[in-house]
């Protein structure tokens, strides 16, 4: 649990926010499960948004979507296109040493054994068997699925490196030390939650997901410096 010092450290860098970046949240893919499954599977390591047509994760989820649009909203269609027109559109990065491409057709492949074929699936079956599904696949770890779920309209927060960083700076400036992804990831929950009860004088947001997307994009920003936006 976070102690009271951590969480004072991180609603002090939250005030520190621009204010229209609590709202600027776009909503994920509520009705497309396989376009948030790709989307979650190819933002590991990689630049998620880029001002170069057909660079980024972004641009490339994009022009899958207008290529494949019969499968965005059923992952059992994913699966019967395979992985080659994945990687064509999406590119060939990698995770855990294997093709990206492929560990989302296996993932889709995955949740389709246990029921799950559109959003409406995924939001009515139990989160643990889904977890378990997504994350038995290598490559594919707790923090992606948490960022899926997000997509798909569950709260939550993805403990990438732009939100430890972000974590890890404010108990910096307070003399605390760092703390890993899945405390980083409590203390954005527990400064959320404590904003609700106006138990801080930091900002509040429309929802869990709007907060942690503030946190990253203020800290995207600051990396970038100018450049690309940082990876999701």
């Amino acid at each position: 649990m976070p102690d009271l010092a951590q969480l004072e450290a991180v609603e002090i860098s939250t005030t520190s926010i621009d204010p229209e970046f609590w709202k600027s949240y776009s909503g994920g893919w509520k009705t497309e499960i396989s376009t948030a499954l790709i989307d979650a599977v190819f933002s590991i390591r990689s630049t998620y948004r880029s001002g170069t047509p057909g660079k980024g994760v972004y641009n490339r989820l994009v022009d899958f979507r207008e290529q494949h649009g019969e499968t965005i909203q059923s992952l059992a269609t994913l699966v019967a296109i395979g992985e080659e027109p994945i990687r064509k559109c999406m590119g060939e990065g990698r995770s855990a040493q294997r093709l990206k491409s492929e560990a989302v057709v296996e993932a889709a492949g995955a949740l389709t054994e246990i029921g799950v074929d559109t959003a409406d699936d995924f939001r009515n079956a139990e989160y643990e068997e889904l977890k378990t599904a997504y994350t038995g696949v290598r490559g594919l770890g707790w923090i992606t699925f948490e960022y899926f779920a997000m997509l798909l309209g569950r709260p939550g927060v993805k403990a990438d490196t732009m939100i430890v960083r972000f974590v890890n700076r404010a108990l910096q400036v307070a003399g605390l030390s760092a703390v890993d992804a899945a405390a980083a990831r409590d203390l954005v929950i527990k400064t959320y939650e404590r904003s609700l009860k106006g138990s801080n004088e930091g900002p509040t947001a429309e929802t869990l997901t709007h907060f942690e997307h503030a946190i990253w994009l203020t800290e995207s920003n600051r990396a970038a410096a100018g450049e690309e936006d940082s990876s999701r």
